[in-house]
């Protein structure tokens, strides 16, 4: 006996439903931050304004779910906290435009909130891509003036520069000059930064995708890395914890964000706009999941029926 299952379109349909209706509203997700999260957020929140870091951004429009919605929450502490950056990528040559378009998108955003925005060379500067990434990593470890040597950015005036010209690169001599180094991929350039920078003395932050999770986790607990964001919950995460700071009561003297692993109290950036595609994806991912359990357990037992069935006749 054969059975007849859902049709394909009704599961379609089921899933357009369930992936799209939650966007349309504010859905509230309970739930404590990773710890990995919480000390993303401390390490982010530690820097002062003037401090440069190095900013891997190696992600593409494959990933742009999780890592453009990673970029958007780190750029806008960056940007709030007046910390200046030197970019670069590896791995994929589309990554320097996803970067560059979304350094813009959050430009706009500061500016609606009546911050002040990034301006190139003088706050960030392109250090440019790097097709073999090991190799690449590699160099900016060992000596990071000859890594970027041979680099050039266009100043305020419009002129192309060396990039340690730069008010981002000028006092750089060397790796352990950054107040930090951060990593946001979705491929091995992770590994990479672990096996070449990590054990230097400059802290080292990820950003990744949630099917890297598993393996940066052990990075994490073996203190290699400081602390990561992990794919749609990371980013969910830190729009929380930007909302709402960490560990710090509200008026009625509760506590809506609080973290065992990091219990400094450590305010956010209330009035701002904080909440963004993480808070508003994170209900849709729940809900989409739901119908997938939901799919399983029926498809079991319509299995389980023809089996049934088959024995029966």
């Amino acid at each position: 006996m054969k059975t007849k299952g859902i049709p394909k379109y009704i599961v379609y349909l089921l899933l357009v439903i369930c992936a799209s209706i939650p966007l349309f509203f504010t859905i509230p997700v309970p739930g404590k931050p990773f710890d990995s999260s919480a000390d993303t957020f401390k390490t982010l929140m530690a820097l002062q304004p003037g401090d440069t870091v190095l900013l891997a951004s190696d992600w593409t429009g494959s990933t742009r779910g999780e890592s453009k919605a990673q970029m958007i929450s780190v750029m806008r502490l960056l940007m709030r906290k007046q910390v200046k950056f030197a970019l670069w990528s590896t791995a994929d040559p589309q990554s320097p435009r996803c970067a560059q378009d979304t350094i813009s998108e959050v430009n706009e955003m500061i500016k609606k909130e009546g911050g002040k925005p990034y301006v190139r060379w003088d706050d960030w500067v392109q250090c440019g891509f790097y097709p073999s990434s090991d190799v690449a990593i590699n160099n900016v470890a060992t000596d990071v003036r000859k890594a970027f040597g041979g680099k050039r950015d266009t100043d305020t005036a419009g002129k192309l520069r060396p990039v340690f010209e730069s008010p981002v690169l000028e006092k750089i001599q060397k790796i352990e000059d950054f107040k930090l180094v951060i990593d946001m991929t979705a491929s091995k350039t992770s590994d990479y930064h672990v096996q070449f920078i990590s054990g230097k003395k400059v802290p080292l932050l990820f950003s990744v995708t949630g099917v890297m999770v598993p393996e940066t986790n052990v990075y994490y607990n073996s203190g290699q890395i400081v602390g990561y964001l992990g794919g749609l919950k990371g980013v969910f995460d830190m729009e929380k914890m930007m909302e709402y700071g960490l560990n710090v009561p509200d008026k009625d003297g509760k506590i809506q964000v609080a973290s065992e692993k990091v219990p400094d109290k450590i305010e956010g950036f209330p009035g701002k706009d904080n909440i963004g595609n993480g808070t508003k994806y994170y209900p849709t991912l729940h809900s989409a999941l739901l119908l997938m359990i939901v799919l399983v357990v029926i498809g079991n037992v319509e299995m389980f029926k023809a089996n049934k069935a088959a024995k029966k006749s």
